[in-house]
């Protein structure tokens, strides 16, 4: 009798921790919020709320806390290149001047809606603490009206969530005149 006892109380015991745990996320909060930042609509991590200042050409930056390495901008006016790859050679050579120990991962063609063509850059850098971050450059390009937009993610590691995530999302509005 008193094992009986016994196996029922762990057995309430374990459900009713197991239903704390569930219980501490919830399954109805977006993971990812939309952001629209003029002619550029992309998603973020929902998590990501911390406004963070930005320089030209961003516009728009957001962290996971104030100190945090995870961040994303949003540049919907990069400048008038009429490809995907102008606008990363930018990107890439001012990396190579400003940026700590910048290595090109990976370079890809990929598809934007509203672009001509677009590409991502995967690169690693060393932050001010002297650690490795892994880093991301989504562009798109419009010809015939030259122009292009951008995101930029940083976070410790890749993570190709995240990447498929902000690049499935990513629409570019051209202006047409």
């Amino acid at each position: 009798m008193r094992s009986r006892a016994l196996r029922g109380l762990l057995t309430g015991l374990l459900v009713g921790a197991l239903l704390a745990v569930t219980g501490c996320t919830d399954p109805s909060a977006p993971a990812y919020v939309e952001v629209t930042d003029g002619g550029l609509t992309a998603v973020r991590p929902a998590a990501w709320n911390t406004p963070t200042p930005v320089d030209p050409p961003w516009t728009q930056g957001f962290r996971s806390g104030p100190q945090s390495v995870e961040q994303i901008q949003f540049s919907p006016d990069f400048g008038e290149h009429a490809t995907a790859a102008e606008a990363m050679g930018t990107l890439i050579g001012r990396g190579q001047v400003a940026l700590a120990e910048f290595t090109v991962v990976e370079t890809r063609d990929v598809e934007v809606k509203g672009a001509t063509t677009a590409q991502v850059v995967r690169y690693t850098i060393t932050d001010n603490a002297g650690s490795q971050v892994s880093g991301e450059w989504m562009v798109a390009a419009h010809w015939p009206y030259p122009q292009s937009m951008a995101i930029s993610i940083l976070t410790p590691r890749y993570d190709p969530d995240l990447e498929r995530a902000v690049l499935e999302s990513m629409r570019m509005k051209p202006e047409l005149s």
